[in-house]
């Protein structure tokens, strides 16, 4: 690239490409790979629950996957195909766990606060105290993001409106988000159950 010529835009980078940006800390390509596979993923999880709400869930806990464990992906597959296995097990995963336990008409913060303490005030407190800090620590956009989505419960695009960015950035955003709020409840949330045994990577 010659001295003082733009960066090529991340939409032009292969699914590869932007793994490895994302993996080496730019968050952009993140939001990149959320907006191009999003509806893909999604119509996978659709026609597995067959039901928009649980579609939803599993699309984002696909993203809350790929944020956590992207540097996984060794690229012997095409990432489509590694993405699809994550949402696949993201799928069987929340079926699961609905099937222990009754549907909660929470959702993000709501579900980690009943995961952490459902009937212990004092945890509850805590949790609260925790969730405040935790929600502190995020970047102004991605706060109002979580904020709207899970207190106000607006949808995508209302919330795309309100902070002026693309649906599928304040997806990212979201996913993103929750992804950093569950790694920083992780102490409170152990305490519940037995640890499910570690899953092999895809």
């Amino acid at each position: 690239m010659s001295p003082g010529s733009d960066p090529p835009d991340l939409r032009d980078r292969s699914d590869a490409a932007l793994v490895t940006a994302f993996v080496a800390g730019d968050g952009a390509a993140f939001d990149v790979l959320v907006e191009r596979h999003s509806p893909r993923v999604y119509a996978v999880c659709l026609r597995y629950f067959a039901n928009a709400a649980d579609a939803e869930d599993a699309l984002q806990d696909t993203f809350v996957t790929l944020l956590r464990r992207a540097e996984t992906y060794r690229g012997t597959a095409a990432f489509s195909t590694w993405l699809h296995r994550v949402a696949m097990n993201a799928c069987h995963d929340l079926s699961r766990r609905r099937a222990r336990r009754p549907r909660s008409s929470g959702d993000g913060v709501e579900r980690l606060a009943e995961m952490a303490a459902p009937d212990d005030p004092l945890a509850a407190r805590e949790l609260g105290l925790e969730l405040e800090r935790a929600l502190a620590a995020l970047d102004e956009t991605t706060r109002a993001a979580v904020v709207l989505h899970d207190v106000a419960g607006l949808p995508y695009a209302d919330i795309a409106t309100r902070l002026d960015l693309p649906v599928g950035t304040v997806k990212s955003r979201i996913h993103r988000g929750h992804g950093r709020l569950a790694d920083a409840l992780t102490h409170l949330r152990e305490p519940v159950g037995p640890a499910e045994p570690p899953r092999q990577r895809p």
